[in-house]
């Protein structure tokens, strides 16, 4: 039995991040999206540690003296089409390692998740703890998570991903249908903005807090559910495309207004 992963990750750390690898049993190989099975390894030692490079790219290998280490679950035979998403899974794990210990005190995190192909970007705690002021504020929060929506519906748009928002800055990213050179792009495009943003929101929340204060954002605010409301900007994907509607809306109930009045 062998055991093939991106040297990049512990053995361990195959496990806290999701991170895929390969397995091959017999002579056989098959891949493992977020190697679930590799726990009936653990505390076992390896005959064998060494190198090798598969369809190039390079692993560790860790040779173990058995193959009846069972049962062995959810594994996809080795092909071009689930080795490109071994590469996904591979670099999903990669970004969420490198946001826990290189872009720990970013705005947003990237994590990989267990459900098949799929990214999870959320608020970050430690950018969170660092910056309460601003999130206490709920007018400003509002603007930034406003913002934010935008930004990745349009982002994952662009790279046609399909993508939910069901929770205040938690965002889930659909990749069972792309490619790795697509995947890869994305996290860079969104790393680039994510940096960007969190150097700039105490500049921007400065800024805000010198504005005269916002009767129309008050009304909104206390008249809204911040979180039906901001889920429906991010179904949208356009703050003036729902400001259009709206202004339609109101000439079309117009019609039931001239026909309603009391004589």
């Amino acid at each position: 039995m062998k055991i093939y992963y991106d040297p990049n990750f512990t053995f361990q750390e195959l496990l806290d991040y999701y991170a895929p690898s390969i397995l091959d049993i017999n002579g056989e190989k098959f891949i493992d999206l977020h190697s679930l099975n590799i726990v009936n390894f653990l505390g076992l030692q390896p005959i064998k540690r060494y190198n090798e490079e598969i369809n190039g790219w390079f692993f560790n290998v860790s040779e173990y003296e058995t193959n009846e280490i069972l049962p062995l679950e959810n594994l996809l035979p080795f092909n071009n089409e689930n080795f490109e998403k071994f590469k996904i899974s591979n670099t999903l794990s990669f970004e969420y390692l490198r946001y826990n210990e290189v872009y720990n005190n970013l705005f947003l995190k990237v994590e990989n998740t267990l459900n098949n192909l799929e990214c999870v970007i959320s608020l970050n705690n430690n950018f969170l703890t660092q910056h309460l002021e601003v999130f206490a504020d709920v007018g400003f929060e509002f603007l930034l998570e406003i913002n934010v929506v935008l930004t990745i519906k349009n982002l994952a748009n662009r790279y046609s991903f399909s993508s939910s928002f069901n929770h205040p800055f938690v965002f889930r990213i659909e990749l069972s249908n792309t490619f790795y050179e697509q995947v890869y792009k994305f996290l860079e495009e969104f790393r680039d903005f994510n940096k960007k943003i969190s150097e700039r929101i105490p500049v921007l929340y400065s800024q805000f807090r010198q504005l005269p204060k916002s009767d129309e954002l008050a009304r909104i605010l206390l008249n809204s559910s911040i979180d039906s409301f901001t889920k429906t900007i991010y179904n949208y994907g356009s703050i003036e495309l729902f400001i259009d509607d709206l202004r339609k809306l109101a000439e079309l109930l117009s019609l039931f207004t001239e026909n309603s009045k009391l004589d």
